[in-house]
């Protein structure tokens, strides 16, 4: 089985440089393209494209569709695709589906959601989709209910940390400080309002390595909270100096902040964040982390004060966090699963 890679970002050789000196953790996209033998193509390869479709793409859609169009012109060179995310993946099915292609076909989602995602399922994408991979219970639901795929089309696993890179152990805990990251959706208004009274120090590493615009303070931030973007390896750090860790998210159905709560987690860290309509499966509250209601300032106010004055419970709780991300939430075990749903979808397709 000849399998693409279709992924969204630039995955180059100074990126794997940084991996190699652990200035970065390791990446699913580089570890699949290892453990199946795959090519891959990213956005660095649509921008060098060109071919008028790579480039029209690009101007009408921006660079994932640029990249699904790339991948559908090379489609006679392979027999399974995998993309990275359903903004690749849903214009990849359409242009199968157009074709009439017999290529295989296994997607990440990581939210279906939105209309404009959902409208491609009208178009009758489903049938170019052999496996879609999904992170949450909601996505879940999503897609075998309101979007009508197939129950054996539908696989939730557990997003990833890399937990070589991130784990516990690599400062000394600074007591009164308490760690804040990410951008998507993030509710740092709500996190502000409920340290701004509180014995403690809290630094929020606002940003994103898939977010290129800045995210700056919506007002002035008291003197106990400072802000600004890390990089990954300071970022590490702030982790492990780190007494707690939160993760304060809007409303919404996606997994949003999944990511830097898995990182946090696999640091050995009481992470204390949002429960959202769609952040589920990860945080058993209590035993693995702590969830409190978005937008809630006083509760999340509470939270950190009852953590702070059980710091036993919290250790305990960060223990706990590390052992549920060894055990189900690994980057070997990811890419194990991800492996294994490509070869399957690909064996019903071919006996299909």
């Amino acid at each position: 089985m000849r399998c693409l890679i279709l992924a969204a970002g630039r995955f180059d050789d100074e990126l794997k440089a940084q991996i190699a000196a652990e200035r970065e953790p390791r990446l699913d996209v580089f570890e699949l393209k290892r453990d199946l033998d795959a090519d891959v193509l990213d956005f660095k390869d649509a921008d060098s494209s060109q071919h008028p479709a790579v480039k029209l793409a690009a101007r009408a859609a921006g660079p994932s569709a640029a990249v699904a169009m790339l991948g559908f012109l090379k489609r006679k060179d392979y027999d399974a695709f995998f993309t990275t995310g359903e903004d690749i993946g849903l214009p990849l099915a359409a242009l199968l589906k157009a074709t009439g292609s017999k290529r295989s076909h296994t997607m990440i989602a990581h939210t279906l959601f939105p209309a404009k995602k959902r409208a491609f399922f009208k178009l009758g994408v489903g049938s170019q989709l052999d496996k879609v991979l999904v992170y949450s219970t909601s996505e879940e639901q999503l897609a075998t209910g309101d979007l009508g795929l197939a129950p054996a089309k539908v696989e939730r696993l557990y997003y990833h940390a890399d937990e070589q890179f991130f784990r516990p152990g690599l400062a000394t805990i600074e007591p009164d400080l308490l760690c804040a990251a990410g951008q998507l959706l993030r509710d740092y208004d709500c996190l502000v309002e409920a340290v701004r009274d509180l014995p403690v120090r809290v630094q929020i590493a606002a940003g994103s390595p898939w977010i290129d615009k800045k995210l700056e303070p919506t007002r002035a931030l008291p003197p106990n909270v400072t802000w600004g973007k890390l990089g990954r390896h300071a970022l590490r750090d702030l982790y492990a100096r780190a007494a707690l860790a939160v993760v304060p998210i809007k409303q919404n159905h996606y997994q949003t902040g999944i990511a830097t709560i898995l990182e946090m987690m696999a640091m050995g860290k009481c992470v204390i964040a949002s429960r959202t309509h769609g952040q589920t499966d990860t945080i058993v509250d209590g035993v693995t982390g702590i969830y409190v209601p978005p937008g809630d300032p006083e509760a999340l106010k509470q939270a950190i004060r009852r953590m702070l004055d059980n710091p036993q419970q919290a250790a305990e709780i960060g223990r706990a966090a590390r052992r549920f991300m060894e055990e189900k939430a690994s980057l070997g075990l990811f890419c194990e699963r991800i492996v294994s749903a490509i070869h399957r979808g690909h064996e019903a397709r071919s006996q299909g």
